[in-house]
């Protein structure tokens, strides 16, 4: 298996802005999403991140879904899921996504009344907002 180290927001040569712009235009489509995260798969770290601004408490707390997610990636053959491409959870509050994508783990979060096919049709959306992120392959 092949690890990226994934540059730091410093090194994305002003794009880290632009790239959270149109992750926000695509919650905008929405009142009932919460935030898009996109985190590298081996180092959990939050590349970009937006949320809806009458959601900023949710800020702070991205860290454990980003966890859980990895945990859900690399165990989905032992839970009997295969070769998982997109998982959608429901909680009490709120409903997740999670879609694998390359190096990449993107979390889509909504509140309890958003429709999960309405949160997995930004999915290529996303796709072109992340295509020329920098990643720099480690051996």
């Amino acid at each position: 298996s092949q690890h990226y180290f994934i540059q730091s927001n410093l090194s994305l040569n002003g794009m880290e802005g632009t790239k959270e712009r149109q992750l926000h235009n695509l919650l905008k489509r929405d009142d009932t999403l919460i935030g898009i995260i996109v985190a590298e798969k081996e180092s959990a770290i939050p590349v970009l991140t937006s949320y809806n601004p009458s959601n900023s408490e949710l800020n702070d707390r991205h860290r454990p879904l980003i966890a859980s997610t990895i945990t859900l990636m690399r165990n989905s053959n032992k839970l009997g899921l295969g070769d998982t491409k997109r998982v959608c959870t429901t909680y009490d509050d709120k409903n997740v996504v999670n879609i694998f994508y390359r190096q990449w783990i993107i979390i889509i979060i909504g509140q309890k009344e958003s429709s999960l096919g309405g949160m997995l049709s930004l999915e290529e959306d996303i796709y072109q907002c992340i295509e020329d992120l920098p990643v720099i392959p480690v051996d």
